[in-house]
């Protein structure tokens, strides 16, 4: 099965950048929120999840806030009627630790004490960071890391890279073997991939 090539992209005119919390600001938390949002024929969003956490529920709280208010661009020809998952990628970063560093060694120890959802978000923060395919190879490692035991959207995510090649060698069996794992766990993202055959971020 091909995927589709088709964005949701999101037009951040059309609504307000996330404020930082002042509890978030005030504890120096930071990090990455990745959203999953359900986009309708008129390219607003009619339902928000949260496919991994910053770390802080107030930073990712504010984030879905805010970008829930946002209008996406829909490819023109996707049916109008089909409400589509997108995620959204958004990056919070105390001007104190432009680096990330502080984020990286909190989601470190928390996944090295078991913490799947720290783990995939370590891999998100290297691969935000990474300078160098050295760089991008550890972010890959701890990616690959989480997906092996169970994180349903850095299944998702794995699954992407081995369809369209980022990293890894491109294989579709690859690919669709993940995304079965990440589907079975109810991930967004996955299922409409496999079901409507569409790989929209």
């Amino acid at each position: 099965m091909g995927a589709i090539d088709a964005k949701l992209l999101a037009k951040f005119d059309t609504c307000e950048r996330p404020e930082y919390p002042e509890r978030a600001m005030k504890a120096s938390e930071d990090g990455i929120s990745l959203l999953g949002f359900l986009v309708g024929g008129d390219g607003a969003v009619v339902d928000a999840v949260v496919l991994n956490s910053s770390g802080s529920r107030h930073l990712d709280r504010a984030a879905t806030l805010a970008l829930s208010k946002c209008a996406f661009q829909r490819p023109g020809d996707i049916d109008k009627a089909a409400n589509l998952w997108v995620s959204v990628t958004y990056i919070w970063g105390c001007t104190d630790d432009p680096g990330m560093l502080r984020a990286m060694r909190a989601a470190a120890v928390a996944g090295g004490r078991g913490n799947v959802s720290a783990r995939y978000h370590l891999s998100l923060l290297l691969f935000s960071t990474a300078k160098t395919d050295a760089d991008r190879g550890k972010a890959l490692i701890v990616l690959r890391s989480a997906a092996e035991l169970g994180h349903a959207h850095a299944q998702f995510d794995l699954g992407r890279r081995h369809e369209i090649g980022d990293g890894v060698e491109a294989n579709l069996d690859e690919a669709l073997r993940w995304y079965r794992k990440s589907a079975e766990q109810g991930d967004p993202l996955a299922k409409q991939r496999l079901t409507l055959g569409m790989l929209l971020s």
